[in-house]
C-alpha cells in the first residue's frame, strides 16, 4: 500500500520525492529531467538548449538503475498556435520521450513499456506564468503579469498579449521565454521498495519535499544556448525586371538594426537581328539607396529555420541612380540616351520559407532623361541621328516597382549571458 500511495502522489502532482528505508539498501530514487523541442516539432535534437546534458543524465540513471519499474512523463507545448495543435504536440512529445527511454534501457532492466505513464498536459500556461514572473523584466512587466493573472480564457490572454506594442511583446516572449515551455519533463523515476513481512517491517521515516530547480551549472542560460543568426548581407534580384529579361542584382548591407545601404546594378545588353542593330535592348544602370527600417521585428525560431533579426518589416529609403540605354525595335523604335533619377522608396520585407525573403517596394521621384532618335539604313548597318528626335524629358512620379527575391547571408553567433 505504501508503495502504491507513493506512486500515486508522484504521478498526480508531478513532484519527485525521495525516501529512506532504514536497515535496507534499496530506496526510492527520484529526479527531474527536461527534454526540449523546437517550436511545432516533436523530434528530439541533442544540440537544442541543454538536451545533450539531460539526455546524458537519463542514459546514466537508466544504466545505473536497472530496477526502475515505472516512470511518469509530463509533456507540454508552449501557447503558440492553436489549442488543438498544442494538445497533439504534447501527446506526441510524451511518446517520443517514452521511445527515447525505451531505446536506452539496459538489457537487465525490469521496466515495461506499459509502466511508462504518459501525461500530455497541452499548453503550458502555468509554466509561462512562472517563467515570466521570474525572468520577464521589460518596462511593461506589470501589464504583462496583469494579463497572465486575469481570470479569462487562455485564448483571450493570448490575444491581449498580441495587442501589446503592436505585437513586439508577444514576439519577445516567443523568442526568449517560450522555448523553455516546449518540453517533456518531470520524468519521475523510482525504484521498487523491498517487500517486508508485516510483523517485522521497520518503521519508515519518509521525508517528502519538492525537488529544487536544477543549479545554473546544470541548466545553462537560455540566451547562451540559443544560437543567434545575424544577417550580415543580403543578395537580391527584382523578379519583375528578370521577367522582362532586364537582368539585375542588388547587395544590401545592414548598418546596426535600423539602417542599411543598398547598391544595385541593371545590365541587360541584348542585340539580335540584322547587323545586330534591328532589335536591341541595352540598359546599363547603377544606383544606391539608404534605408531606415521602422522596426526589426523579432522572428521566432521555427523548427530549424533561421531567425531574421534585420532587414525585415517596413522601411523607407532615399535613392539615386544613373545610367545609359539603347532601345531599338526595327524602324518603329530607335532611341538612345542617358538618365538619372532621385527619389524616395517605401517597402516591406517578409520571410519566404527557411532560406529566402520576399521584398516589395515602390519608388517615387524625379527623373531626367536625355534621348536621341536614329534612323537605320536598309541593312541596319548604319544609324543616322535624327535632329528632330532629340531632347530631354523631365518626369516626376513613380519610378520603380520591385518584387525582389532575397537571399540573406547569416552569421551564426551565441549570445553571452542572460538568465532563465
Amino acid at each position: 500500500m505504501l508503495r502504491a500511495l507513493l506512486v500515486f502522489l508522484i504521478s498526480l502532482f508531478c513532484l519527485c520525492y525521495h525516501g529512506r528505508v532504514y536497515g535496507q539498501a534499496d530506496s526510492v530514487n527520484s529526479d527531474r529531467y527536461a527534454l526540449y523541442y523546437y517550436c511545432d516539432r516533436i523530434d528530439l535534437q541533442e544540440d537544442y538548449l541543454d538536451n545533450a546534458l539531460q539526455m546524458a543524465r537519463i542514459r546514466d540513471i537508466l544504466a545505473r538503475s536497472p530496477r526502475i519499474d515505472s516512470i511518469a512523463i509530463y509533456a507540454y507545448a508552449s501557447p503558440e498556435g492553436t489549442p488543438h495543435r498544442n494538445d497533439w504536440l504534447a501527446k506526441r512529445r510524451a511518446e517520443v520521450a517514452r521511445d527515447f527511454i525505451l531505446a536506452n534501457l539496459p538489457n537487465d532492466s525490469v521496466l515495461l513499456p506499459q509502466n511508462i505513464i504518459l501525461h500530455p498536459m497541452g499548453e503550458n500556461w502555468e509554466g509561462l506564468y512562472e517563467e515570466l514572473d521570474a525572468n520577464y523584466h521589460l518596462m511593461n512587466r506589470d501589464r504583462v503579469m496583469s494579463i497572465m493573472r486575469a481570470n479569462v480564457p487562455t485564448e483571450t490572454k493570448k490575444w491581449r498579449l498580441k495587442q501589446l506594442d503592436n505585437g513586439f511583446t508577444y514576439n519577445w516572449i516567443i523568442r526568449h521565454h517560450m522555448p523553455a515551455l516546449r518540453v517533456a519533463t518531470w520524468l519521475c523515476v523510482y525504484q521498487p521498495i523491498p517487500e517486508f513481512v508485516a510483523d517485522t517491517m521497520p518503521e519508515l521515516n519518509v521525508r517528502m519535499e519538492t525537488l529544487p530547480v536544477p543549479e545554473p551549472s546544470m541548466l545553462m542560460p537560455l540566451d547562451t544556448i540559443l544560437r543567434k543568426k545575424t544577417t550580415i548581407l543580403a543578395l537580391k534580384t527584382n523578379l519583375l525586371y528578370d521577367a522582362l529579361t532586364l537582368l539585375n542584382y542588388s547587395i544590401e548591407v545592414p548598418i546596426g538594426n535600423r539602417f542599411s545601404a543598398l547598391w544595385y546594378h541593371q545590365f541587360p545588353w541584348w542585340t539580335w537581328g540584322e547587323a545586330g542593330n534591328k532589335y536591341c535592348i541595352r540598359f546599363l544602370s547603377i544606383g544606391g539607396e539608404g534605408r531606415w527600417w521602422f522596426w526589426s521585428k523579432p522572428r521566432p525560431q521555427m523548427g530549424k529555420s533561421v531567425q531574421r533579426d534585420r532587414l525585415m518589416g517596413h522601411f523607407v529609403g532615399l535613392y539615386a541612380e544613373s545610367g545609359k540605354w539603347d532601345f531599338e525595335w526595327g524602324r518603329n523604335i530607335c532611341h538612345q540616351g542617358e538618365h538619372w533619377s532621385v527619389g524616395f522608396s517605401y517597402g516591406y520585407s517578409m520571410p519566404l520559407g527557411r532560406r529566402f525573403n520576399m521584398e516589395f517596394s515602390v519608388s517615387l521621384g524625379y527623373a531626367s532623361i536625355a534621348y536621341r532618335g536614329y534612323t537605320p539604313s536598309d541593312d541596319y548597318e548604319i544609324l543616322w541621328r535624327d535632329p528632330a528626335k532629340q531632347g530631354r524629358w523631365h518626369y516626376f512620379g513613380p519610378t520603380k516597382v520591385q518584387v525582389s527575391l532575397v537571399y540573406p547571408i547569416l552569421l551564426t553567433t551565441k549570445k553571452k549571458g542572460g538568465k532563465r
